[in-house]
């Protein structure tokens, strides 16, 4: 993606009245290469008004592609998320208009636009790339063998000094992925040198690699995850590793468990949003408290290390909705019921984490 500088995002439907993850994450860390964002319902319109919170502030939206144009983009980032992955029959039309206008095409959906008959027959009249994030990555699906035929199977060590964080938390799309993004601008302002993971589309869109795990064959998932943290580990003393799922998800439960004994993680970063009582689009499911989710993920860590060999040392927490006053007085509160320290990464920084992180234990 680091190629892509004039970037159109595809957000019809996809703002209000609540912007999607994918909109917000590009705007609020890759707004620099965004041209326009094209939204029938609110255009005419800033994006930073539309969205909130001052998110892709002087960003036109348009009507469409055609009206995009004007700004001479070189792709189109497909910013809708719909249940599933799945890409909605409507948005057909408007990928072959990009992909007849020879833009390149961002895609975070499962479905595979590459692979479609349609899509790839256009994209090679044009000449334009479709990038499918979401790609299932078969080549590094290989089993090394011994000279008896027997698979070779080892747990790879860290760098000794070297500091592995992942993000971990109450529910999905709940900051994982904002926390560790924000915990590696507090580290670069700090002269240090981190490493982000990126696990899901929307981080890689973001930094340009990664792999997501939701892609992965389930038998590779944790190795994979271990091939990317040991890469990130021996060029980076500080590696920051982006969550995905929840302990307590009926359906999002395995990814946090690959996740943390795949990157065999020094220590854990916990995210929650004050707002949100139970996970999200299940109201019967309510969400567990502070206390007990540190419980459930020093459990889970147990089971591959000694108890306390990957601690939760932060907290981070989504205080939005909440006035300045009240949102500090329910951090402070959380920091002494729990004895960690807690910070809204969007309100007022990542330091008391990367503090924590620093202060913790190394491989």
């Amino acid at each position: 993606m680091d190629h892509l500088k004039r970037i159109v995002i595809l957000a019809d439907d996809e703002i209000t009245p609540s912007p999607a993850k994918t909109l917000t994450g590009i705007l609020r860390y890759r707004s620099d290469r965004v041209v326009a964002v094209v939204d029938n319902h609110n255009a005419g319109r800033d994006t930073g008004e539309a969205v909130g919170g001052g998110l892709g502030a002087g960003i036109p939206i348009v009507a469409d592609i055609a009206a995009a144009m004007a700004f001479e983009p070189d792709s189109v980032l497909l910013g809708t998320e719909p249940t599933g992955g799945i890409l909605p029959p409507s948005w057909r039309p408007l990928i072959l208009e990009v992909i007849g206008r020879g833009l390149d095409v961002i895609n975070g959906l499962h479905t595979m636009l590459g692979e479609d008959e349609e899509f790839s027959a256009a994209a090679e009249r044009s000449g334009a790339r479709i990038w499918d994030v979401r790609r299932e990555p078969k080549e590094r699906y290989t089993v090394e063998l011994r000279e008896d035929g027997k698979p070779v199977f080892e747990i790879r060590k860290h760098r000794p000094g070297s500091r592995t964080v992942l993000a971990v938390g109450t529910d999905c799309g709940i900051g994982k992925m904002t926390t560790m993004l924000e915990i590696e601008r507090e580290a670069l302002h700090r002269g240090l040198a981190p490493a982000f993971v990126a696990t899901g589309q929307i981080g890689t869109m973001i930094t340009g690699r990664g792999v997501s795990i939701d892609a992965i064959m389930v038998d590779y998932v944790a190795k994979i995850i271990e091939d990317e943290v040991c890469a990130a580990v021996e060029e980076s003393d500080l590696v920051l590793v982006e969550g995905q799922g929840a302990l307590n998800h009926p359906r999002g439960s395995g990814g946090p468990l690959f996740l943390m004994h795949g990157s065999r993680a020094d220590s854990l970063i916990m995210c929650h949003d004050l707002s949100r009582p139970t996970i999200k689009l299940l109201p019967d499911h309510p969400l567990p408290s502070l206390e007990r989710a540190i419980e459930m993920h020093a459990e889970g860590a147990s089971w591959l290390w000694p108890k306390g060999r990957c601690p939760i040392v932060g907290i981070s927490l989504i205080t939005a909705g909440l006035p300045d006053d009240r949102a500090r007085e329910e951090i402070a509160a959380i920091e002494a019921a729990t004895g960690l320290p807690a910070t809204d990464v969007v309100r007022y920084g990542a330091a008391p984490l990367l503090d924590a992180i620093l202060a913790g234990p190394t491989a």
